[in-house]
């Protein structure tokens, strides 16, 4: 018999593998008819743009803008219309990100710089695969690391520059993983931040919007919702070997899978536009949390959301591929001038339910694909209630919100564009290459390790 130490290692090597295993074949590709079905929505978003961007009553919404070039990058639709809306986001980016004000009166303009836009251009550069370091005239990784509180209650936080004369920081769990996912493809994201990401999960394993304005970890767990969960779990995925990161992510994983309905939709709650009226099942908190599931592997509840989703699709008219906030509607089965809006939301930001491509992975190389390929995060880009850091969702804007960004162009010049995947075909989906052949390194090693245990001698 071995002796007990190398019993125990072996098993626990044997684990690894079968665990290694699972871990590679756990993203399967959506199936091809939600791939078409995602193509087509994104052909759609390409027929809405003005010069190269998604306006809201007349000016420009970079929020809405990056939320239709992840689509496009999610499912390699029209390569040059995406390096089109990349130079458009580029050039507008400065003004996205921050303004300049005279607040104090003292005759100088003092720059105030909203955390949620600054993180989301981060990630709308690298998943565009465009240097974050000098995107539109900014050097985002640097402006993104400069909001990171360093100390106190809120460390680790990303916030707004705003002095409290305007309301002060309103930087929220979304902007929180907008800032993970594109630090984390743009030198790594610091422990802290994905540490006070992680204190937004409340006990049952959602997450809340809001931060505590004290910094307290959430202990609520009235507060969660759909949409702010969906969004930090491709973030903690993304960071996943971040302390605590991957754990917290089963855990908001878990808890989504407890919100969806049986016929696959997801609610969002409690920051829905009209708290008095019920939560209803629509496309942006499905596209979103379908992502996560998919990101995560769970890929039978994230093919029953994609299924959902590509019910809400029109076809045979002129706004033939674009996907209805909900199933009232798509009952209505037309689009106008008062309405438009709101499907540009939810096509935007639902289709993500359909590639099934991880916000961490939009714009990595991929298997079979020596350019950055055309895949999350958050978006990252779905549905907060404020600000332009994340575009408001599509029932925001069907009550006319006119708080969509507030951003004008700028005249910044933009990057060279980065290759993009030929044809506009759906890149390959599944786990990168290099983290596919790492597993295998691992899963050689393991072999040899067992093979060596195995052949030593035996005792009495």
């Amino acid at each position: 018999m071995r002796p007990r130490p190398y019993r125990a290692a072996a098993a626990a090597l044997a684990a690894l593998a079968v665990t290694g295993v699972a871990a590679a074949t756990a993203l399967a590709a959506p199936s091809l008819a939600h791939q078409a079905a995602g193509r087509d929505a994104a052909t759609w978003l390409t027929t809405q743009l003005e010069d190269g961007v998604l306006t809201n009553f007349g000016m420009p919404d970079i929020g809405l803008t990056i939320d239709a070039l992840l689509a496009l990058r999610a499912t390699g639709v029209a390569p040059a219309t995406a390096n089109t809306v990349t130079d458009r986001v580029a050039a507008n980016a400065a003004t996205f990100s921050y303004y300049e004000i005279d607040y104090d009166s003292d005759g100088d303009l003092d720059r105030i710089t909203d955390a949620g836009s600054t993180a989301k251009l981060l990630v709308a550069a690298v998943a565009a695969g465009r240097d974050p370091k000098h995107f539109g005239g900014l050097d985002l990784d640097a402006q993104t690391r400069a909001l990171i509180a360093t100390s106190g209650p809120h460390e680790g936080r990303v916030r707004d520059t705003t002095p409290e004369i305007y309301g002060g920081d309103a930087s929220n769990t979304f902007d929180q993983s907008l800032a993970v996912l594109g630090l984390t493809r743009s030198g790594g994201a610091p422990d802290d931040t994905v540490a006070f990401l992680i204190r937004q999960q409340c006990p049952a394993g959602g997450f809340r919007l809001n931060p505590d304005p004290g910094g307290a970890a959430c202990a609520d767990d009235g507060v969660p919702d759909v949409d702010s969960t969906a969004l930090a779990v491709q973030a903690l995925l993304a960071a996943g070997l971040a302390p605590g990161a991957a754990g917290a992510a089963a855990k908001g994983v878990a808890w989504l899978k407890t919100k969806q309905a049986a016929d696959g939709s997801f609610r969002n709650g409690p920051q829905q536009p009209d708290p008095n009226l019920p939560a209803v099942a629509n496309s942006n908190s499905t596209g979103l949390a379908g992502q996560a599931l998919a990101a995560a592997g769970a890929t039978g509840e994230a093919d029953k959301a994609a299924a959902w989703v590509a019910g809400l699709q029109l076809a045979g008219s002129a706004d033939q591929g674009a996907l209805a906030y909900s199933a009232d509607a798509f009952a209505t089965g037309s689009i106008d001038d008062m309405v438009r809006d709101q499907w540009r939301r939810a096509t935007a930001q639902a289709l993500l339910a359909l590639a099934q491509v991880p916000l961490g992975d939009i714009g990595q190389p991929t298997a079979g694909s020596p350019s950055a390929s055309a895949p999350p995060s958050a978006s990252a880009s779905a549905s907060p209630s404020r600000s332009a850091s994340a575009s408001p969702s599509a029932s925001d804007s069907a009550s006319a919100s006119a708080s969509a960004s507030a951003s004008a162009s700028a005249s910044a010049s933009p990057t060279t564009a980065a290759p993009t995947t030929p044809g506009g075909a759906l890149p390959i989906t599944g786990d990168p290459i290099v983290r596919i052949a790492a597993l295998a390194a691992v899963l050689m090693g393991v072999g040899a390790v067992l093979l060596v245990v195995a052949r030593r001698p035996r005792t009495p």
